[in-house]
């Protein structure tokens, strides 16, 4: 490989990946367990844009790297536009469906679907569940995934059931991570350095350097885990 082809290669590499970073931030979070089939087909279409793009010759990038563009924009208006139109929401995602209703497997919306009996059986397993006369509904996610609500008898006591009463949890509070204190969330809990000098102390860790995790749980708790060590 020639020096100019080894750095056209390198800088149509990183703008690629530059480009595929944006492009994913923008449109959204959704993880590869939730995607629809739709999400999981346009996330492939696009991987494999950008590595037809990253190994073309210089004088066909810029129209393949339009390519790229055209098919970010054209996947992220539509993501738009299907937020407010939920009819085109269902044709493209499709809808929820219900294969299991009081006990009764319902044969026709599995066959619509091309949905068997041992797929169903495995997703009920993962859910703990070995058997469907327990199953008061059970319905198959857009994503794919398996929604179950048991019969009444079957369900699981909660402490509500037995009129035990939780104060609320509260969302976790991260202050060291990987032997550095997050000073917004210090500031934010009215913590001062001298308060979480003093909770190290009493764990004999001797600087926030060697720690690698301390959070304010959901219980308000401090939990603290230093570097090489067990949790304390």
């Amino acid at each position: 490989m020639e020096f100019n082809d080894f750095l056209r290669d390198t800088w149509q590499t990183i703008l690629i990946f530059i480009s595929l970073l944006i492009y994913t931030r923008i449109l959204g979070k959704t993880q590869l367990g939730q995607l629809t089939f739709y999400e999981y087909i346009t996330g492939i279409t696009m991987g494999s844009i950008a590595g037809s793009i990253a190994s073309s010759d210089a004088d066909k990038f810029w129209s393949h790297f339009y390519d790229l563009f055209l098919f970010f924009i054209l996947t992220y208006l539509l993501a738009l536009i299907t937020i407010k139109n939920r009819p085109l929401r269902k044709l493209i995602e499709g809808s929820p469906t219900i294969v299991i209703e009081n006990g009764c497997i319902i044969k026709k919306n599995m066959q619509a679907m091309r949905y068997d009996l041992d797929e169903l059986n495995s997703q009920l397993r993962e859910k703990d569940v070995f058997d469907i006369s327990e199953v008061q509904y059970a319905t198959v996610e857009p994503t794919g995934q398996l929604s179950v609500i048991l019969k009444p008898d079957f369900q699981p006591l909660t402490k509500s059931d037995m009129n035990i009463h939780l104060p609320n949890a509260t969302f976790p509070v991260e202050l060291i991570m990987d032997g550095q204190i997050i000073e917004e969330n210090l500031n934010k809990q009215n913590l001062t350095h001298t308060w979480l000098e003093t909770q190290l102390t009493e764990r004999n860790i001797a600087n926030h350097s060697n720690v690698m995790y301390a959070v304010i749980d959901s219980k308000g708790q401090l939990f603290i885990s230093a570097k090489g060590s067990n949790q304390q």
